[in-house]
């Protein structure tokens, strides 16, 4: 009989130790909070965003690139908005650079708050604005050298 009680202790103990493995193994691989609801909506970074946010900045380092070349032709900048910011380099490099965080994290705290379409949005219109602005810079271009 006693044997019998230490044999079923230790198979208890066992079981024990098994299903803490288990919870713990779950517990990194998938948190019980990962199970609910859709994966995809608890996500920043999706395929999209990291579309919108690669068109944005490429759209803002077109802009840049035109703007600045144009500035050093003799042009000036029409954007009135802009226009304190691009009178040198690092200037317009830092304000460039502190718009693009400001667009990410604006989509970001959109994202928090279940507006990912809004996020959205703010990126591609940054990508358009600044896709506008390379535009212009190109077309107004100063005189040659």
């Amino acid at each position: 009989m006693v044997a019998a009680i230490a044999t079923n202790v230790r198979s208890q103990q066992m079981d024990m130790q098994e299903l803490a493995v288990q919870q713990t193994h779950s517990f990194l691989v998938l948190h019980p909070y990962t199970l609910r609801g859709n994966m995809s909506s608890l996500r920043f970074w999706t395929r999209s965003t990291i579309t919108l946010i690669a068109l944005d900045g490429a759209a803002k380092a077109a802009d840049s690139l035109a703007t600045r070349e144009n500035i050093d032709g003799g042009g000036k900048e029409y954007d009135p908005m802009a226009r304190p910011f691009v009178h040198n380099t690092g200037l317009q490099v830092t304000s460039t650079a502190a718009l693009f965080g400001a667009e990410i994290t604006c989509a970001y705290l959109l994202h928090k708050r279940h507006h990912d379409n809004l996020g959205h949005m703010v990126l591609a219109a940054g990508a358009v604005m600044n896709g506008l602005g390379a535009a212009s810079s190109f077309e107004n271009r100063g005189p040659s050298r």
